[in-house]
């Protein structure tokens, strides 16, 4: 119940008296206060529509009511209602001019309405609004808990919740960072779980949930017209079923993170044209190998919740979707989305909520053939890109990644393995040195730039590299050599080796993908 309630009810004839604006007028009633103390604000917590009718308090020092009114102010009330025709004819112009002072709204009602009435009134409009709020609660809890025993998802959760608080809703960790939002790319702005904020006609607030695996704890922040105490209520039994939801992911993530790891492992192996066994990894992980796919590889970031709140991001686009997280980047696979929107709706969304992350979206991919092309190459476009980025459909990597066998990757490491082993013994940096100077199209200014090196410097290093590698780079051919072999390596660097470093891949293994 609101100021304006009162003012707006023709039978109680409560008349305003200050010069309050509507903003003010509009703060909720938390509870009828009567007194006629001079000093009322250690019984007070807030929120109180404070009412009296001014007996012993027959003073006209304006300084007196100006201290009273500021009192009240700081607990804050939400108005004083004035009882006159008992003590005093009318309102004193002292308390008046205080309420207009301290922005604290002074109202007044005149026999034959007397105070009981309006404590009646107000008690019983109070009553009625927290029974709405407590079946609205349970309502909203009721429909969660059938939605998660259907198996739904976070963000469908949050969807239902934002629906009845009437405002933004999101998932935000201990550190005050937002995991996932209703609607997608929610700010906060409260740094940590703190108390509530006001912002303009906007409540933030904060409700900690249980903790997830005994120990990460997690909160639903809403920002909403609605007041703390509504809010809270509403939140109260919904919060258990996000706190179940959570858990349960937390619970099945391990398992489907290493059901994801052996179909990319599967699927980056040479020669891994095994239909029958692809296809059975693949129902394993949750995915249907009749129906398209689309690949997302984001760059890891240096928060340990960034795959997991992008997975959440991501989950109303693709109601299937897999993640497997490497120290380098994550891969996400995604089912069961509309053709046309799912890739452009995917970059729109990593826009919104990492915007410099680089990240490749490749369009639909038909078949399982498609799917291994893009888990090789979608890593080597990671490098090139500062931004979410749409897959090239067709570079060096996908070709080799369909063309090499086991043998031709085997003998494109060996070929590149002399300038790692002479890196190792004399702490050179020629296989830094060629990548660079293959990023740069041959060109020896732009190289030398980049490795901040003299250009004699970097001739020395390019004749040492021919001499090792038995190639000429003056050449298309000895350039193209080199390039395949690099972008060989680089599909099958864990990211566990810096550009020095060269993979050590035994014959007919893959490399290891390191979980955090």
């Amino acid at each position: 119940m609101q100021l304006t309630d009162l003012v707006a009810n023709q039978y109680l004839n409560v008349r305003l008296k200050t010069a309050t604006d509507a903003t003010r007028l509009s703060r909720t009633i938390s509870s009828v206060a009567p007194t006629e103390l001079i000093e009322p604000t250690g019984y007070l917590s807030g929120n109180e529509l404070l009412t009296l009718s001014g007996i012993g308090m027959n003073f006209g020092d304006a300084r007196t009511w100006n201290a009273y009114v500021e009192r009240l102010a700081r607990v804050p009330v939400t108005g004083i209602l004035f009882h006159s025709g008992v003590v005093h004819p009318a309102v004193p112009q002292g308390l008046i001019d205080a309420g207009n002072v301290f922005d604290v709204p002074v109202l007044e009602v005149a026999p034959p309405v007397n105070l009981l009435q309006v404590h009646r009134l107000v008690n019983d409009t109070i009553q009625a609004e927290h029974y709405a709020v407590l079946r609205s609660s349970l309502a909203l809890a009721d429909r969660c808990a059938e939605l998660e025993a259907r198996g739904t998802t976070l963000l469908g959760l949050l969807e239902e919740i934002r629906i009845v608080v009437g405002g933004d809703v999101g998932l935000v960790d201990s550190q005050g960072r937002m995991v996932a939002s209703r609607p997608a790319g929610m700010r906060w702005n409260v740094p940590g779980l703190r108390a509530p904020a006001k912002t303009d006609a906007l409540v933030e607030h904060l409700r900690l949930l249980n903790p997830v695996r005994g120990s990460e704890r997690f909160a639903i922040a809403v920002r909403s017209p609605q007041n703390d105490s509504v809010v809270d209520s509403l939140l109260g039994p919904v919060g258990s079923i996000v706190s179940l939801h959570l858990n349960s992911t937390a619970e099945h993530y391990n398992v489907e993170n290493d059901r994801m790891r052996s179909l990319v492992e599967h699927l980056r192996l040479p020669d891994s044209e095994s239909p029958r066994f692809t296809k059975k990894l693949m129902r394993a992980a949750g995915f249907d190998p009749q129906k398209p796919i689309v690949l997302i590889t984001v760059r890891t970031g240096a928060d340990p919740h960034d795959s997991w709140r992008m997975r959440l991001d991501l989950t109303d686009i693709f109601p299937t979707l897999g993640l497997l997280e490497t120290e380098r980047y994550s891969l996400l696979i995604g089912q069961d989305f509309d053709r046309d929107s799912a890739q452009p709706a995917t970059l729109r969304r990593l826009h919104d909520i990492a915007p410099r992350r680089p990240a490749i979206v490749t369009a639909p991919l038909p078949g399982i053939g498609a799917l291994r092309t893009a888990v090789m190459a979608s890593p080597r476009q990671l490098d090139r890109v500062q931004e979410p980025t749409a897959a090239r459909p067709f570079d060096l990597p996908s070709v080799l990644a369909t063309a090499l066998s086991t043998g031709g990757v085997e003998q494109a490491l060996e070929f590149i393995r002399p300038l790692n082993d002479y890196d190792v013994e004399s702490g050179s940096e020629l296989v830094r040195t060629l990548r660079a100077f293959l990023d740069a199209d041959g060109s020896p200014t732009r190289t030398a730039t980049a490795l901040f090196i003299h250009r004699n410097s970097l001739t020395y290093r390019i004749n040492r590299i021919g001499e090792l590698l038995g190639v000429s780079l003056s050449t298309m051919d000895g350039k193209a050599t080199c390039s395949v072999a690099l972008a060989v390596w680089g599909m099958h660097d864990s990211g566990e080796n810096d550009d020095q470093a060269m993979p050590d891949i035994p014959r007919s293994t893959v490399t290891t993908w390191k979980l955090p």
